[in-house]
């Protein structure tokens, strides 16, 4: 019978306790909000953005448009809206609300969302297969 010193146990036991501690209480870091997120370019040339206009105040102004299924088959997606100051750099965390949705082809659903902020000029429709790892990562710009 082979014998396993108590130093070799105790090395083992650690190494166990360490590693089952990072597996079980490893905490996702939160999506860093300067970082710009990519869309899916076969998601996104399904869609298309109509009638669009901004309504409401200077304070509080709103973005509405009709987004329609340009395709020949029904598209599951997850959107959002990335958001651009005049200077045309991306204004941070705009793009962090993922909306999911389902577009028969051919159908529009009407979208409206809030400007995150007076600074938001432009914008840019971004969109994604659902589970994509985009609706938790970001990609630097």
């Amino acid at each position: 019978m082979k014998t396993v010193s108590l130093p070799t146990v105790l090395l083992l036991a650690a190494l166990v306790a360490c590693r089952s501690a990072t597996k079980h209480d490893a905490v996702p870091e939160p999506p860093d909000p300067m970082l710009a997120l990519p869309g899916d370019p076969d998601v996104e040339s399904s869609l298309e953005a109509l009638e669009v206009r901004s309504t409401g105040t200077a304070e509080a102004r709103t973005l509405e448009f009709a987004l329609r299924n340009k395709s020949s088959s029904t598209v599951h997606f997850a959107w959002a809206v990335e958001w651009f100051d005049r200077a045309g750099a991306r204004i941070a965390g705009s793009a962090r609300v993922w909306t999911p949705a389902t577009l028969d082809a051919g159908a529009t659903r009407t979208i409206q969302i809030p400007l995150p902020s007076p600074d938001a000029v432009s914008w840019r429709l971004r969109a994604v297969r659902p589970g994509s790892n985009t609706l938790t990562q970001g990609d630097s710009r």
